[in-house]
This record gives structure tokens, C-alpha cells and sequence, in this order.
């Protein structure tokens, strides 16, 4: 599985990274470290810079992962990842929700990027410690992970989580939650040029219409928009001068026959599931 995995990675990364303008950037991942061996993260970091690539691995995400890899390896995670070499600024470390505030220090030491996933880890009842992390040193991003929510409720969910953690009803600010989301993610993948507006910078934005009830007053527009704002108020998107969305309509891809196909793949593979195990209850929705 190994074998087959890294070939994956040199086979997508061949294909595509650098295409679009460069907007393509293909890294190397590992799942989680308590699925892989030493011998494993060992070859990813060779692969990861054989390719000058960036890395990402989900670290510290439940308690059970933070007692597995101390039974097999008797050490904490970030200590086993460490001793692997994936410690490294080139590095993104998804949820990091498990950790002591010795390893926090010694991921930010690191130089090491977080993707916080606010949505499911609220749904798991566990919350990084955002404060701390940025503190010790790590770049805070945030993700979407498997839940459906867009980047507005991840913004504002990432916001009121740290703010309940913290018992503060002003930190972090609206701006400071947008600053994830945007700028700190360019800088993630290694693109000092993009995330916010300034002369030179990429021409990458999102057009919000301001002008719907909810948005009214737009007294101090991004914590109006990060407190109240919705993914239908996005008006038009452009990445690197091209418009991907205008007047709300998605122009790159026909989503109404991608819907379709998902509906039908989904179904195929639960009906799958449930002739392979026949003792499973089906949902009241679901129908062959």
C-alpha cells in the first residue's frame, strides 16, 4: 500500500502541480500517525523533498490517536512525527485538538502550519487551542474536513469556538478570523502574494453583496460579514484574473449534472453497503 501510495503522489504531482499559473500545488500527504510507520513518514519526507513539495498529515485529532501511537511508539505524537523529520515549516498539521502546551511549543518552534476544522470539531466536542498555537509559533488556516459547510461557517464557527474557549466575547476578532482563512492560508502553501488586496498582489477576491437584509447596516463590513453572512451573499469570485463566478452562477462547471452524478454515485455505494451488510438498517430516505 505504500508503494502504490507514494507512486500516486509522484504520478499527480508529475501531471499537475504547477499548472494553471502555478495554482496548482501538489504535496505529499501521510494519513495520520498512529497508521503509519516510521519506515513510512521516512519516505514522505524524502519524497516531500525530492519534489520540494509541501507536506500535510492529521495530527493529535482525538485522544485514542494520542494513546495508540503512545502504546506503539511511547511518545506523544508530535515527538514520533518529529523524530520522523516531518517537523518543518513545509508542514500542515490538520486539528492538533489533543495536544500539551509542551507540544504545542514544540510545533511552533517548528515553523509548522494548523488547519483548524472547527465544524467537526465541534461535532467531536474538542477545540484547538487556537491562542496557544499562534503564540508558540504556528500558522493558523482553517478547513472545511468532511463536514458540508463553506468557508463562511468555518470562519464563524472557528470565531465563537475560540471565544467560548478563551471566555472572551471580543477575541479573536472578526479580522483576525478572516486573516485565517485567507491570507494565512496562501502563506500555508507557500504563496506570499496572495490572501489579501495591495497593489501587485494576485488578483484573487470574492464580491459580497452587501445589500440583503441581514447585512444591514454594513456599519464595519468583515465582522458584519463573518458574524451574519451567508455563501449565497458571495456575488462573483476571479482567482488570478479569471472569473470562476458571476451574478451567482458558477461558470467552470455545470453543477446541476455534477449534482445528479453525486446523487447517483452516493446511492450506488450505499446500496452497496447494504447488500454486503444486510443487517444494517436503511435510512427512511433511501430507496434502490
Amino acid at each position: 500500500m505504500a508503494d502504490q501510495g507514494i507512486a500516486r503522489i509522484r504520478e499527480l504531482h508529475a501531471r499537475w502541480h504547477g499548472h494553471d499559473n502555478g495554482r496548482i500545488n501538489v504535496g505529499v500527504a501521510a494519513w495520520a500517525p498512529d497508521l503509519c510507520s516510521p519506515e513510512l513518514l521516512g519516505r514522505i519526507r524524502k519524497l516531500q523533498d525530492e519534489l520540494h513539495a509541501t507536506a500535510t498529515i492529521h495530527l493529535s485529532q482525538v485522544w485514542g490517536e494520542v494513546a495508540a501511537i503512545r502504546e506503539q511508539r511511547g511518545v506523544t505524537p508530535i515527538e514520533y512525527v518529529a523524530r520522523c523529520g516531518l517537523l518543518s515549516p513545509r508542514l500542515i498539521a490538520a486539528h492538533c485538538r489533543c495536544m500539551t502546551a509542551a507540544e504545542e511549543v514544540t510545533l511552533g518552534a517548528s515553523g509548522a502550519a494548523v488547519a483548524v476544522n472547527p465544524a467537526i470539531a465541534a461535532r467531536r466536542g474538542l477545540a484547538a487551542r487556537i491562542d496557544e498555537l499562534e503564540h508558540a509559533g504556528c500558522l493558523i488556516t482553517l478547513g472545511t474536513d468532511n463536514m458540508a459547510e463553506d468557508m463562511v461557517e468555518v470562519v464563524r464557527t472557528a470565531m465563537f469556538m475560540e471565544r467560548v474557549r478563551r471566555a472572551d466575547g471580543q477575541r479573536p476578532t472578526p479580522e483576525q478570523a478572516m486573516a485565517w482563512a485567507t491570507r494565512n492560508g496562501y502563506r500555508a502553501l507557500g504563496v506570499s502574494d496572495g490572501g489579501w488586496l495591495a497593489p501587485r498582489n494576485r488578483a484573487d477576491f470574492v464580491v459580497v453583496d452587501f445589500r440583503r437584509a441581514h447585512l444591514v447596516p454594513g456599519l464595519r463590513p468583515v465582522s458584519c460579514f463573518v458574524h451574519q453572512g451567508q455563501a449565497g451573499d458571495v456575488e462573483a469570485v476571479m482567482v488570478h484574473g479569471r472569473w470562476l463566478m458571476r451574478d451567482g452562477r458558477v461558470l467552470t462547471l455545470d453543477e446541476a449534472s455534477i449534482l445528479v452524478e453525486a446523487e447517483r454515485v452516493a446511492r450506488t455505494a450505499w446500496a452497496r453497503l447494504f447488500a454486503e451488510r444486510p443487517e444494517l438498517h436503511r435510512p427512511p430516505g433511501f430507496a434502490v
